[in-house]
């Protein structure tokens, strides 16, 4: 036999190919286990990566909830329950759950009950509680069930446990139940998932399952439990938290798009060996190959570099696949600077509040020495026909009251009333050399702004604008209404700004700091903390001529906390 083969070209020929078919198959199976494996470990991270993501939006959406519900109770509730009568109470627990309900719109209703499952409040589309439900919760509950008596449709509901923690006290004071629409967190889920070739399933404490999702070319017809038992699927399911538990099952051949398409090219490869050998071992290796194995490679080491990222610039299959792993890796580091940017943002916030907590104790000095001081000061005036005297006192007198006045939030009006004592102080010292004008329209005078917003603006242009100025002066102020919003106007004919210094208080205006001038840092931190962005503040200046300021806020608020 071996004779034969060497006296013959066609043996030769034919144990050539057979040699290389063999190894041609050989490398077929090593590559279809390799590529396998691969497409295995994709699904698998990505799989884990879903659930991961998935189960953060839960958490981030009950922490929205928990805030809510302690905000609701802790700036209502434990006040309004021990001093107002019933209807009083409800009338602003209402108002509060309004505004609450309307940037949470999947909030359907509220109910505030005692420890004795007594309901104290009801507030939204009235709850049909089931009986299995009806218990009170030492800890946070996250469950669905049946809660109207007109639907059949499964709601989920949030069930926070309401402490009373004055004076070092644990004693539980009852709950608070959110009744939620399912179509918050379901669509929060499917916009994380409908990327994939994948599964979703929600059930609740009780077993239940309250919803299942499919995404991309999985047969109609499968349950989770199918696909749970099916080599094709990576199954994974995450830890209760707080009564829902989210799982999901991920295709491996429907994630990994280029998987077929590179077997049967190795399948032609083997068929037209004898003339196309070279070529194809080349294409194999660098536009397969080599790109599955970099695709693996950096999927092991996206946990250590997540920055990193493939950036093929490929066209197809395999392109598609990384630009899918990019993607997905840029979602993931996008989501979690948003939780970073939030944390800072609450971080921030309770910052401030806390440096005009303590602003507002180093002020609390008792006032009534001064009061009586001025009174004495106005009364000897009067005696003494001293009219002049007599009213700036008691102009004094006011200022002084309005500033230790308790509260942040004060009406249009009182501000301009505050402003217009302290033009007649103005007009006594400069001897009517520097006019306050005043103007607001009587539709705004009702709505409220920020105590002491505007005087230090007025304040700023009077004695850096006005003061040194040898001809008489006025500094303008208007306040008016448009279309939900405050327009505010603070205008001076005083001795204005160069462009070099109107150009530090605009990055100023921009980046507040401890030291920034005329009081911005400290206007700009009230205006984030009660407006949050929703605000506007230009400056024009010319020098010799006056400064112009503009400031836009909504026309309604609610004190922080």
């Amino acid at each position: 036999m071996i004779q034969k083969i060497r006296n013959s070209i066609l043996l030769k020929f034919l144990c050539f190919v057979l040699i290389i078919l063999f190894v041609l198959s050989g490398t077929f199976y090593t590559s279809y286990l390799y590529v396998r494996q691969t497409t295995q470990n994709y699904a698998e991270t990505l799989a884990e990566s879903l659930l991961r993501q998935s189960d953060n939006a839960i958490s981030l959406y009950e922490e929205n909830l928990r805030y809510n519900a302690e905000s609701l109770y802790r700036s209502i509730v434990m006040y309004d329950l021990a001093e107002d009568g019933k209807d009083i109470r409800e009338a602003r627990i209402s108002s509060y759950y309004s505004q609450i309900a309307y940037k949470n719109r999947e909030i359907a209703a509220a109910i505030f009950y005692d420890n004795d499952m007594n309901t104290v409040v009801s507030l939204g589309k009235p709850v049909d509680m089931p009986s299995r439900q009806a218990y009170i919760r030492t800890g946070e509950d996250l469950n669905a069930d049946r809660y109207f008596a007109d639907s059949d449709e499964y709601y989920y509901a949030f069930y926070y446990p309401i402490y009373d923690g004055a004076g070092g006290s644990t004693a539980q004071l009852g709950m608070c139940v959110f009744i939620l629409e399912p179509w918050r967190i379901d669509g929060t889920l499917k916009n994380i998932l409908n990327d994939s070739v994948v599964a979703m399933q929600l059930s609740d404490s009780n077993k239940l399952d309250l919803s299942f999702h499919k995404f991309g070319d999985i047969p109609a017809g499968l349950s989770m439990e199918d696909l749970k038992s099916d080599r094709d699927y990576v199954y994974r399911e995450g830890n209760w938290q707080n009564g829902i538990r989210i799982s999901i099952a991920v295709s491996v051949s429907g994630n990994t798009a280029g998987s077929v398409a590179i077997r049967k090219m190795i399948l032609v490869a083997s068929i037209l060996i004898l003339l196309l050998l070279t070529v194809i071992v080349l294409f194999s290796y660098y536009q397969m190959a080599k790109p599955i194995r970099a695709i693996d490679k950096f999927i092991g080491n996206s946990i250590k570099h997540p920055e990193r990222r493939l950036e093929l610039h490929r066209t197809d299959e395999i392109g598609n696949v990384a630009a899918s792993l990019d993607h997905m890796l840029d979602e993931n580091q996008r989501m979690i600077k948003e939780i970073k940017d939030s944390k800072i943002r609450l971080y921030e916030t309770e910052l401030a509040q806390q440096k005009m907590e303590i602003l507002a104790y180093r002020n609390q000095i008792n006032p009534h020495f001064l009061y009586n001081t001025l009174s004495c000061m106005r009364d000897m005036a009067l005696i003494n026909d001293e009219n002049d005297i007599a009213e700036m006192a008691m102009a004094l007198s006011d200022i002084f009251r309005y500033a230790v006045k308790g509260s942040n939030i004060v009406t249009v009006s009182d501000e301009v009333s505050y402003i217009g004592k302290f033009a007649r102080i103005i007009e006594y010292r400069f001897m009517g050399k520097i006019m306050i004008n005043v103007d607001a329209d009587d539709e705004v005078l009702d709505k409220p702004m920020i105590r002491f917003f505007l005087q230090p603006l007025v304040e700023n242009s009077v004695f850096h604008g006005l003061e040194s100025k040898m001809d008489a002066g006025f500094v303008n102020v208007t306040i008016k209404g448009v279309e939900g919003r405050l327009r505010m106007t603070v205008e001076d004919n005083g001795l204005g700004m160069d462009e070099e210094t109107l150009d530090k208080v605009r990055e100023d205006i921009r980046n507040p700091h401890e030291n920034t001038g005329i009081g911005l840092a400290n206007i700009i931190q009230r205006l984030r903390l009660f407006y949050g962005d929703d605000y506007t503040i230009k400056v024009r200046s010319h020098l010799d001529k006056g400064t112009v300021i503009w400031i836009s806020v909504p026309d309604h608020m609610r004190e922080p906390g």
